[in-house]
């Protein structure tokens, strides 16, 4: 019970991290400063240092599914 509290919680912070860290990278660029929402972010090309922290939230999230899951087929 203890791991699939820890593995949704991991998941949830995971989530909660990633689009609060790209809702900062949104507010961050001037108003008409680009043409589309996905020309803001660098994290298609997996090209710059915010790119990376939001795929290291997202590998958090899915670290956290793991662990419940393990966690659920364990207790029977």
């Amino acid at each position: 019970m203890k791991k699939l509290i820890f593995g949704c919680a991991l998941m949830i912070s995971g989530i909660i991290g990633s689009s609060a860290w790209l809702i900062a990278q949104a507010v961050r660029v001037e108003p008409g400063a680009w043409s589309s929402m996905m020309n803001m972010f660098p994290i298609i090309g997996f090209g710059g240092p915010d790119g990376i922290i939001v795929i290291l939230f997202f590998a958090l999230a899915v670290l956290g599914a793991i662990i419940a899951i393990r966690s659920l087929k364990d207790d029977k």
